[in-house]
């Protein structure tokens, strides 16, 4: 036990007084907040400029109609958003759509909107624009066009569109989540914490896993290794370098619970007084169990995955070699992430529970269904059994592959030779 205490504080020690470590523990909480915030913000600010679309009313009744619908949609100063230059149409169509193509690559145009004679009856509109990735801006003109084409069909059938208006009047519907808590408004904050919980356990996973890899691969091609294991088995090497890592992963990790604890408290705040629409966003009350069920399923799943790293690490000479070894164990991560939208669509249905038992798949999934819906305490306790009994054949399994392959060097050896090595004893 002594020898394996002097790896993990050799590795802890080595890891954290690098500059790579200090850097990315002060970057890592920044570069998450960004991903979160960032995207909201960007939802909320509108392009503040002023364009000009031409139509073409073939049908020679909508374009008014238009005009005052889009009156209503207006730049921060007052000014209109969207100013309509009426061209109105000859017998040469195609000629005059040349031109105004021209208009739109020069920029004398935003964009055109060509509206067919037939318009009122289901006649198909076109907008043409050099790009037509900026959804807000169509969206603006598919809903003003849609609100005049129906008061025309409406008063055309003699019915009154305001009195319609009032009839198919939306009901506003409010969700509520209902916990042992109480009942607490929920607009889609379960799914971003879910999900960010879940791409934190994904990421450190994968990295924590890779640097228990490295570690291997380095003490191996620098021969070091042979003078360590004179003094020590190979399995107490492997036990001290993964139990370091995970320390290192538990400092990582304490240092920003303390920022995202400072975020939640005062960034909220900022956030709401520079963009007020974001206090429409409810972000719901987290139960302290699933704070407690990801430290487990972190510190299980690591175990887990690091046993095989350290097993691939062991085999190669180095990472380009380890590329190909580690395919396998990524996708076994990133299966997972391609079953969340699954699950939380019916996190209780027998597949999900299947799912999330699956030790392979437990850390991520099984967290996941904490998230949104506690799972009985039978099932969360069958997943760590399973984990459990998964993390120990796995040390068992790498024990072997790694006190052969981590004095081995050469070609990467081929899973009959793999084979050969888990029936020496």
């Amino acid at each position: 036990m002594r020898k394996i205490l002097a790896v993990v504080k050799r590795e802890y020690l080595q890891i954290v007084r690098t500059k790579g470590f200090i850097i990315g523990t002060v970057l890592g909480p920044v570069f998450m907040s960004l991903m979160l915030v960032v995207p909201i913000v960007l939802s909320v600010i509108t392009v503040e400029e002023q364009e000009t679309i031409a139509v073409i009313d073939a049908s020679g009744e909508v374009l008014p109609g238009l005009e005052r619908k889009l009156n209503d949609v207006r730049l921060k100063d007052g000014t209109l958003r969207y100013t309509l230059e009426e061209h109105r149409l000859t017998d040469d169509l195609g000629g005059l759509r040349e031109r105004l193509n021209q208009k739109v690559l020069s920029k004398e145009l935003s964009a055109y909107l060509f509206l067919p004679a037939d318009i009122v009856s289901g006649g198909e509109a076109e907008f043409v624009s050099e790009h037509v990735s900026d959804f807000e801006k169509t969206q603006d003109i598919r809903r003003a066009l849609n609100s005049v084409v129906i008061e025309k069909r409406l008063k055309g059938e003699s019915i009154d569109p305001q009195l319609v208006s009032r009839l198919i009047m939306p009901v506003p519907l409010s969700t509520h989540k209902v916990t042992t808590r109480g009942v607490e408004e929920d607009t889609g904050g379960t799914f971003l914490v879910s999900y960010f919980l879940v791409l934190i356990l994904y990421m450190t996973l994968i990295f924590y896993g890779q640097a228990v890899m490295r570690g291997v691969i380095e003490e191996k091609t620098s021969r070091v290794v042979e003078i360590v294991l004179s003094s020590m088995k190979p399995y107490q090497l492997m036990a001290g370098k993964i139990v370091g890592i995970a320390a290192v992963g538990f400092t990582q990790y304490a240092i920003w619970t303390l920022f995202g604890i400072a975020l939640a408290t005062k960034g909220r705040a900022l956030a709401s007084s520079a963009f007020p629409q974001m206090d429409s966003f409810q972000i719901p009350t987290i139960p302290p169990y699933v704070f407690f069920y990801f430290v487990i399923y972190f510190v299980l799943g690591y175990f887990l995955y690091s046993t095989i790293f350290a097993a691939v690490g062991s085999m190669v000479n180095n990472e380009k070699e380890a590329q190909q070894l580690m395919m396998p164990v990524i996708m076994m991560l990133v299966i997972p992430l391609l079953l969340i939208m699954f699950v939380m669509r019916s996190p209780s249905s027998s597949m999900s529970v299947g799912l999330s038992l699956f030790p392979f798949f437990a850390p991520m999934l099984m967290l996941l269904r904490v998230c949104i819906l506690l799972p009985p305490f039978t099932q969360i306790l069958g997943s760590i059994v399973l984990l459990v009994a998964a993390i120990l054949a796995m040390i068992w399994l790498s024990g072997k592959i790694y006190r052969v392959g981590i004095l081995m060097y050469g070609k990467p050896p081929r899973l009959p030779e793999i084979l050969k090595w888990l029936r020496y004893r």
